[in-house]
């Protein structure tokens, strides 16, 4: 069964996909929003499920969220938003698979055009014991804030670097459970006046969350980095902070990890006849200010080709903007953590889903092809398919192969693992593919 025929998909209800759906809908295309969580909002403006937990508070509503869901109501005839929906790629006839949230429930579709609007991924750099109990990634963290309104139960230590750590830790702070400490790899305060370049929104979002931190005395290493984590007694974590002069030990409950974002491009698919376009920070990671941008022009772009219209001006400067201020941050949090990587002992796991280490890479010989890194080391070939890891094994494998992480993580069908049952529910024609409990319409 074909579902939805001749409407465009848009994946991702964040910002970027919801503007891209708007632009697409004010020119009179149909346009179906699917997104795997249980309410729009993406990464950024997470939305909490409807009813709320004794204890839990709610998070400030942002005014751009606002204004992202005020225009999207504006053509809610011909924009329909479903959660509780994955995605799981095209197939060579340019058919794309959506299943519940369940992964069981399926249906076909055969859209007129694609638009991945899936954000961003959070990069975490292996370290030794970075697979224990109770270590996340500090995104996960915000996350979890924002869908219950609480903080998670017991101590915790934010460590890699970038200021995302900076807006969790504050945000802790703000819901009665600072962390013990914020461990920076880099040290964005040696010299300061570089941080006067940022656009003033991002000196002033900064300057709140740092005196936050400040008034309740939260710890802020610059220059360290966490050398080994390791289980403690009562389930417990200890954490060895390398500051260059000398070491810490950290006690703590959990531990957030966070190295930056990346393009969360993987899975466009490729069909002859079917346009697919990335948006926002699926395509270039610059935030949510240059994604909303950025998602609204590659809608307007889209329905130009589809109605035969005049193509639209150029951008209207807001990405390019935002891809200046992204790079100074990046000189401001520079650090050393590559060189770090490889100095790692050898049983250090560097794919999570299949559980290999360096050592297991170090076997297969020096610059191993992507082939025998898959076939033979088994990296990249867990249910995240080298989202997490191709970065790295690369990196280990063969630094002078700048491709190399692209050619292990590939462009495969399905993009998500997919069960056998979801597949044949959807060849059989069941009509009750998609619950209508996944289905709600743009307000």
């Amino acid at each position: 069964m074909t579902a939805d025929a001749g409407r465009v998909l848009v994946v991702g209800a964040g910002v970027a996909g919801l503007a891209a759906a708007t632009a697409l809908g004010r020119a009179g295309v149909q346009v179906l929003v699917v997104d795997q969580a249980l309410a729009p909002g993406g990464s950024k403006y997470r939305q909490r499920p409807r009813g709320k937990d004794a204890g839990s508070r709610d998070m400030p509503v942002d005014a751009a969220w606002t204004r992202v869901m005020a225009r999207l109501s504006g053509v809610a005839p011909l924009v329909e938003l479903r959660c509780n929906t994955r995605y799981c790629g095209v197939d060579v006839n340019g058919r794309v698979l959506l299943t519940d949230g369940s992964g069981v429930c399926s249906q076909w579709m055969t859209p007129r055009a694609v638009v991945l609007g899936t954000g961003a991924r959070e990069r975490v750099q292996p370290r030794a014991g970075w697979t224990l109990p109770g270590v996340m990634t500090a995104g996960a963290i915000q996350v979890g804030i924002k869908m219950t309104g609480q903080a998670p139960a017991g101590q915790i230590v934010l460590a890699g670097s970038g200021p995302l750590l900076l807006a969790v830790g504050a945000l802790l702070v703000r819901l009665g459970r600072p962390p013990v400490a914020i461990v920076e790899a880099g040290n964005p305060w040696r010299r300061p006046w570089r941080a006067l370049g940022l656009p003033p929104s991002y000196l002033a979002e900064a300057l709140a969350c740092f005196a936050r931190l400040r008034v309740a005395g939260v710890p802020l290493l610059t220059n360290a980095h966490v050398t080994r984590i390791e289980a403690a007694p009562v389930g417990r974590l200890r954490v060895t902070v390398d500051s260059g002069q000398e070491q810490h030990r950290l006690a703590c409950d959990q531990v957030g990890l966070h190295d930056g974002i990346a393009s969360n491009d993987y899975g466009p698919g490729a069909a002859p006849g079917l346009i697919v376009r990335l948006a926002g920070d699926c395509r270039e990671a610059l935030g949510a200010r240059a994604a909303e941008a950025d998602g609204r022009q590659v809608g307007m772009a889209l329905a130009a080709v589809l109605t035969g219209r005049p193509e639209p001006a150029g951008q209207d400067g807001v990405v390019a903007r935002e891809r200046r201020a992204q790079a100074r941050l990046s000189q401001l949090f520079a650090h050393d953590g590559l060189q770090r990587l490889a100095a790692l002992p050898g049983d250090t796991v560097v794919c999570r889903c299949e559980q290999r280490t360096i050592d297991d890479l170090r076997i297969l010989g020096p610059a191993p092809t992507t082939r025998q890194l898959r076939l033979n080391g088994r990296f990249a070939m867990g249910a995240c398919q080298g989202r997490f890891c191709a970065e790295w094994v690369a990196t280990l494998a063969d630094p002078s192969n700048d491709a190399a992480a692209a050619q292990l993580q590939g462009a495969r069908w399905p993009a998500r693992p997919v069960s056998i049952a979801a597949l044949l529910a959807a060849d059989a024609d069941h009509d009750s593919a998609i619950a209508p409990v996944a289905q709600s319409r743009a307000p």
